[in-house]
This record gives C-alpha cells, structure tokens and sequence, in this order.
C-alpha cells in the first residue's frame, strides 16, 4: 500500500504521482512553479518507476485512460512508495469519483479548469493531507449522507443469487449483472460500478433476458425465483 505523507506543505520534497485522464500539458508548469522536476510516463516506465523507486522532488506524471488509471493505482500502492498521488479528473468521469477516493487518492482536481485556475487549485492541494475540487465535493457529501441514511434505515430483505445454479445457463458477465438486477441497480449504476459502458450493461441484460425466456428486467428477477436460483436474506 502506498504510503502518504500526513502532512504536506509548499516545497515539501515529497514525491507527487499524477494520473491525467484528461491529456493536459499544466502539469509540467505546475511542477515548476513548486521547484519539482516534471517526468511524463508511459504504461511501461511506469510499471520500471514503481519497480525503482521514486525521487525526491519530482512530479511523476502519466496520461492515460480510466481503466489504466486503476491498473496504474495498484501497482502504486503494492510499491509501498511514500508519495502524493493525485488525479486530474474531467468532468464526463465524475461518476468515478469515489472510486478514486477509495484507491487513496489524496489530490482530485477537475481537469476542466482553465491552466491558471487549475494551478492555483493544483498548489492549494498541496497545502492539505486530503483535497478534493470543490467541483466534486458536493457530490462526496451527498454520498456521505447517503451513507447515513442507509445506517439509519432497518435492514430490508434483499435477494442473493445462487451462482452455482445460475452458471449452468448464463455466462460470468451475465451472473455479475443479474447479481446487480437483484440489488435493485439500474443499467447505468451497474456500468458505473462494473466500469462498463451503458451500451454493454443494455447488451447483456438483453442477452441474459432472452436466455430466461422473460420479457423485462422485472421478469427477469421473477423467473430467477421460479428456477430457484434465489435466496432471500434479512
């Protein structure tokens, strides 16, 4: 696990991993108005950085995608490196945004800002153990209180699927989003939380209907009951 400075000020030596998902060129400037060294990486140099470590000083920085971005994750928190890790989120990915808290990500910066704005919250985040845009926190605080409501509200009956039962007529990926069906998750939410896009969530729901002989979403959850592939759980 990657381990984070608890507390960080301007001109702190400490190492800065940066993933950007939106291909921007600020973050060299960035790192030169706090004295760093910039050093753009690849998928591969990545992997040879983690292997050998970081340097003091030094912005480390890759453009890539947001699946690579949680390969790229992992394999920084397995080098146990002690460093600042941030993203540089666009808006179209915001739905990613607890995700990349939960990988411990300590810097989140909304990638739409312009260059000068988007320094200022850059060196802001700096200056604090944990920073979130103030773009996403209204969004991190509605999760918060969602959070508390579920704590609040008495245990409902909810409904576990017998995988073993089920594999002998769906696939693995039709299993997952049957599994998500039954937690109530709408095709958007299970893409969100699968990392896949809407159109092959709608795919295999599609798929996964035909092959249960029903005729919705709602069929599907009764004819998994009636084939006994269902357990209620309180």
């Amino acid at each position: 696990m990657a381990k984070t400075y608890s507390r960080n000020i301007p001109g702190s030596r400490v190492p800065i991993l940066f993933i950007d998902l939106q291909g921007s060129e600020v973050l060299p400037q960035a790192a030169e108005s706090m004295g760093k060294l910039a050093v753009r990486t690849n998928g591969e140099e990545w992997t040879t950085l983690m292997q050998r470590g970081l340097q003091k000083d030094t912005l480390y920085y890759t453009a890539c995608s947001d699946l690579d971005a949680f390969v790229r994750l992992q394999e920084a928190k397995r080098a146990g490196s002690a460093c600042r890790i941030g993203v540089n989120l666009p808006e179209r990915l915001r739905h990613l945004v607890d995700e990349f808290i939960c990988q411990e990500v300590t810097m989140l910066l909304a990638a739409e800002r312009d260059e000068d704005d988007w320094r200022k919250h850059f060196m802001r985040a700096t200056q604090f153990q944990t920073y979130i845009d103030p773009v996403f926190q209204p969004q991190v605080v509605e999760r918060y209180r969602r959070m508390n409501q579920l704590q609040e509200e008495p245990p409902e009956q909810q409904l576990e699927l017998d995988v073993h039962k089920a594999r002998g007529t769906l696939s693995e990926a039709e299993i997952r989003i049957l599994e998500k069906i039954l937690e109530g998750k709408s095709n958007r939410k299970i893409a969100e939380e699968c990392f896949l896009a809407v159109a092959t969530v709608n795919n295999h729901v599609s798929h996964l209907t035909k092959k249960m002989q029903a005729n919705d979403r709602t069929h599907t959850i009764k004819r998994a009951i009636e084939e006994n592939w269902v357990e209620f759980i309180t």
